[in-house]
């Protein structure tokens, strides 16, 4: 055997063995290791057992084969020790997310693509793995819906403009894949986790917009062609629920991932500090004779080991480098009048270069720690009024597309007008929603009103929820007056309501 980490031999032996049958006794007298010591070896250095690690792998290079060649499925299973079909689709949806023939479907992304001594940390492939399951399973789901509306007869014109709409939800999750896959490879790149979730609550929101749009678009058919439609709008406003939910869950995987690759962060600087540190009391150790360098020099690594972590930016390393350039001028001078001095301060010059390398290090940090979706009271707030001014356009839109139609009576277009005024008003409010500050030493009421600086006044949230819901009330009465024409008022007073009744849990 070589002298190389015993771990590490031993994945070289999985990875070329990888089609045959592996069993935690065979990979363990590879290495002349007991059971016990080489699975608890491995867990420690990898992070999971050895045979949840085989399988990963086993999966992983089987996903490869479904995207490279045209190897039947069953074949792949068997390669890769799957006695049937059935037993390798439950193993790697469980794994990617997805079915095989979803994934080789829609070119979905690969989770772990590389092996364990490839990777820079295995914590962070865990937290990238679980997010690109998570949006594969997305992808699949809403190719299937784009697939099955470009199908379904009863959406006639419009048909393959909504299917063209929801490709477009699952393309613009594929596009950040990559970018996702590439943080467990270089950490750095978390600092685009922020554009990232951007897309992705984008998505989320678009995707609820669209099911919107597919239910209002049903709500204006006839009752018995409704009927048929409505399976098919349960898909869309399923889908947006799914959306929803991913995005939550995509927030929460990065902010695991941000502290996992801030506390790496925090020790890898300690440690550069640390280097920085010795390699300035070697340079102070060598210099005798002139004690005010010495004394300047061994007050400035004091001042640079104590600023706090969270000042210790680009910013200040350049502050650091220009005093250490100001002692180090003097002793230029120093050593220009005394030329035999020079070897003593070579260890200055040292410390100056490592200085700079600790500026450069600070400088390429991912800028920002946190990594989450506002849920706050007032971004709630705000969210509602934003909400509401897309259901007081389609509101008035429908108003106009009745009185096109000759449906509207002046005094129901007048009720109409006047239910538009109410969800303007709430706007309003909502807009404007009234903080009450937390005093000092006070807790607010709930997570979920936890708002730094104060929380939603209570009867703020009560009158936005209060003009929506009058709203919802009065457009529910107009469209009983409709009849069959009321059908897609009925339906945007049930969102209003729903709008509503959301206000009133703030």
């Amino acid at each position: 055997m070589s002298d190389k980490n015993p771990i590490l031999h031993s994945l070289e032996m999985i990875e070329g063995q990888i089609s045959e049958k592996l069993t935690v006794e065979s990979i363990a007298s590879s290495v002349h290791f007991s059971k016990f010591h080489y699975q608890r070896l491995f867990r420690e250095m990898v992070g999971e057992s050895v045979m949840e690690y085989v399988t990963k792998r086993k999966l992983t290079l089987a996903g490869k084969e479904l995207l490279e060649t045209g190897t039947a499925i069953v074949d792949i299973a068997i390669k890769f020790g799957y006695d049937s079909r059935e037993g390798f689709s439950r193993s790697f949806k469980a794994y990617m997310g997805v079915t095989p023939g979803e994934y080789r479907r829609y070119s979905l992304a690969a989770i772990a693509k590389k092996t364990v001594k490839e990777r820079v940390k295995m914590n962070y492939s865990k937290a990238t793995d679980e997010i690109i399951r998570e949006l594969n399973d997305f992808i699949a789901r809403a190719r299937e819906i784009a697939n099955l509306a470009r199908k379904e007869k009863g959406f006639n014109w419009c048909r393959n403009i909504i299917a063209d709409k929801t490709d477009n939800l699952a393309n613009r999750v594929q596009a950040v894949l990559e970018r996702i896959t590439a943080i467990a490879e270089r950490p750095d790149e978390i600092t685009n986790r922020f554009a990232i979730l951007h897309v992705i609550t984008d998505n989320a929101f678009e995707s609820n917009l669209l099911a919107f749009n597919v239910g209002l678009m049903v709500s204006r058919a006839r009752p018995e062609h409704a009927a048929a439609q409505n399976p098919m709008c349960e898909k869309f406003y399923s889908l947006a629920a799914v959306a929803q939910v991913k995005a939550g869950k995509v927030a929460e995987f990065f902010n695991e991932l941000s502290a996992l690759i801030f506390e790496d962060i925090k020790e890898s600087y300690a440690k550069k500090i640390q280097e920085l540190v010795q390699t300035a009391k070697s340079a102070t150790a060598s210099i005798n004779g002139y004690d005010n360098i010495k004394f300047e020099l061994e007050n400035f690594v004091e001042r640079l080991a104590a600023i706090p972590f969270d000042e210790k930016t680009a910013l200040r390393f350049d502050d650091c480098l220009f005093q250490l350039n100001i002692i180090s001028f003097a002793a230029d001078m120093d050593i220009f009048r005394n030329p035999q001095d020079k070897t003593m301060f070579e260890g200055l010059a040292v410390f100056k270069n490592a200085l700079a390398d600790a500026a450069l290090f600070v400088e390429a940090l991912p800028k920002g720690v946190a990594a989450s979706i506002d849920y706050s009271p007032q971004k709630q707030m705000q969210d509602f009024a934003f909400q509401g001014n897309i259901l007081l356009f389609y509101t008035r839109g429908e108003a106009e597309r009745l009185n096109k139609a000759n449906a509207l009576a002046d005094e129901t277009n007048d009720e109409i007008n006047a239910a538009c005024d109410k969800i303007n008003t709430a706007i309003q409010l909502a807009n404007n929603a009234i903080l009450t500050p937390l005093g000092k030493g006070v807790t607010p009421p709930s997570q979920t009103n936890n708002l730094i600086g104060g929380v939603i006044n209570e009867s703020s949230a009560k009158e936005v929820s209060h003009h929506y819901g009058v709203a919802a009330d009065d457009l529910n009465k107009i469209a009983g007056k409709l009849g069959l024409h009321g059908n897609p008022i009925r339906f945007l007073a049930t969102e209003i309501k729903s709008l509503s009744e959301r206000a009133a849990k703030i």
